[in-house]
């Protein structure tokens, strides 16, 4: 095993994210290609030739190319709210030469306390626990571990000049938390072998900034503290795309047909892939009316059995994610974005998943239109840089010890006082989510939300015409304390699969 140990000395990262125009999104966690390049920058120069650094540091940092991407052990960190800094705007060449003739006034310009001033933003995170390791687990590097330790000797700085590090060579590492997987909701940036004589070049070259490496696709693994699965939900990750800002505004209570308008999007572009027919032409038929259709769809994703019959197995969620919060008042419940929740058992189907994901592909690239409503042009939402807390993957997992629900819980059966009434339903959805009935504590039930900016629970109703034809269903907004924390994404009841009995936790650390 092989693992570089970078501890930030001043408890702080400062860094910027590689696509932020703004330059105002901090970077957490460091990417592998922010780590190699400052190892190419620190390796001893080679003073005789023109290879840009020693034959040894050479070889050992090709070596390390060849290694592939690393996993990686990084802490949650909270982004540091800071004010822009005004910084003077330097002059550029022209402007320079024009005012550096002899007895020219405009020359006292250039100093920088007479130059206009820019707000500067310094970009930072403080993580829980500074430091990160990066972790090739079979990797053997007995042959350089002395070059690439003498190379880390010298590196100084990770992201700013002021994000200072210390970096070290180690033979062990602690669990990783994010790890490659190419159906992952994080992109990271990964070096590729060359990228060693592209820095080289490029810095010989003009000594400006490189061109990122490709992007790769990691996963964060659930927290090491949940060691139950009774203690998880039957989802463990989840994607989220957020709408344009110029796409329709609607509130928390169209959650239903926005997620059967997205689940359909999705059948659409999957049924496209796998059968290709022109029957879904116009509207997506029921399973009943295109079973040989539905039989080229894997199970997982539409939810049917090759008979047509609801599979009992977990299959794959779509849901809303509204702007609800337990303590902002300002929360206005409008939807923020939507995702795709993965059940456990399929993360061992990779056809399944990447089936999905090219699904989802192509719905970024053509929209997704609700009916009576218009067109939502979705793009994927980075999970290592959401652009809203709504639209954080780690808002909606916890671990937590209360929960509560955003959307109403939509009951299996009518609860009958002599058989546990409302508390007995909600236990038996509970058990259906994965949960452990027995880690519950307290079991709250009301038409009415803890979250402010969630309706109560009558605004969910189905349409009058709607109803007539369907079952009259129990509804209720439902709050769970547990013993011990519960990981998410969480979704109870009978439309947890559509939206309805999406939860979240209150107390986000688990404390």
């Amino acid at each position: 095993m092989l693992a570089l140990r970078i501890e930030y000395l001043t408890g702080v990262c400062m860094a910027t994210r590689h696509n932020d125009a703004e330059r105002a999104t901090p970077e957490w966690p460091p990417h592998p290609d922010r780590l190699y390049s400052a190892l190419v920058a620190a390796a001893e120069p080679d003073q005789s030739g023109p290879t840009g650094c020693s034959g040894s540091a050479r070889q050992a940092l090709e070596w390390l190319l060849k290694q592939g991407a690393p996993q990686l052990h990084a802490t949650r960190a909270y982004r540091r709210t800071t004010p822009a800094v005004p910084m003077p705007s330097n002059p550029h060449e022209g402007e320079v030469w024009a005012r550096a003739e002899k007895n020219n006034p405009g020359s006292i310009t250039l100093l920088p306390v007479h130059r206009k001033k820019t707000l500067l933003p310094i970009p930072a995170v403080v993580p829980d626990e500074p430091v990160v390791y990066f972790i090739w687990p079979s990797a053997d590097p007995d042959e350089y571990r002395e070059i690439l330790q003498s190379i880390c000797n010298r590196v100084t700085c990770l992201g700013r000049s002021r994000s200072l590090v210390r970096v070290t060579v180690k033979d062990r590492a602690p669990v990783a938390t994010h790890v490659p997987d190419s159906s992952g909701e994080i992109q990271l940036r990964v070096p590729r072998e060359g990228r060693l004589c592209y820095l080289i070049d490029k810095h010989r070259r003009d000594g400006g900034k490189p061109a990122p490496s490709p992007l790769r696709r990691y996963r964060h693994v659930d927290a090491p503290s949940i060691r139950s699965d009774g203690d998880r939900s039957i989802f463990t990750r989840f994607w989220v795309f957020r709408p344009a800002s110029g796409d329709p505004v609607l509130p928390v209570e169209a959650t239903v047909n926005v997620t059967r308008a997205w689940r359909q999007a999705v059948l659409r572009q999957i049924h496209e892939a796998t059968c290709g027919c022109p029957r879904w032409a116009g509207t997506v038929p029921l399973c009943k009316d295109a079973s040989d259709c539905y039989a080229t769809i894997p199970g997982a994703l539409s939810g049917y059995a090759r008979d047509c019959s609801p599979i009992r197995a977990p299959h794959v969620a779509f849901i809303a994610l509204p702007f609800v919060h337990a303590a902002q008042r300002n929360a206005d419940g409008t939807i923020k974005g939507l995702a795709v929740l993965i059940p456990r058992d399929l993360d061992d189907d990779s056809a399944a998943l990447t089936i999905l994901a090219q699904a989802l592909t192509r719905i970024e690239a053509n929209g997704m239109p609700i009916p009576r409503i218009g067109m939502w042009h979705l793009k994927e939402e980075p999970a290592d840089a959401p652009s809203l807390l709504t639209l954080d993957r780690r808002t909606w997992t916890g671990p937590s010890r209360t929960w509560t629900t955003a959307t109403p819980m939509v009951f299996g059966h009518f609860p009958k006082p002599r058989n546990g009434g409302e508390a007995r339903v909600v236990l038996d959805a509970l058990r259906l989510a994965g949960i452990n009935a027995s880690n519950v504590v307290e079991i709250a039930v009301d038409r009415h939300a803890w979250l402010h900016g969630a309706p109560p629970s009558w605004y969910f109703r189905a349409r009058r015409e709607q109803a007539q034809a369907e079952r009259r269903q129990w509804i209720r907004h439902v709050t769970l304390r547990f013993e011990r924390p519960v990981l998410g994404p969480l979704a109870i009841g009978a439309q947890r699969y559509f939206g309805l009995g999406l939860m979240r936790p209150v107390e986000p650390n688990g404390a």
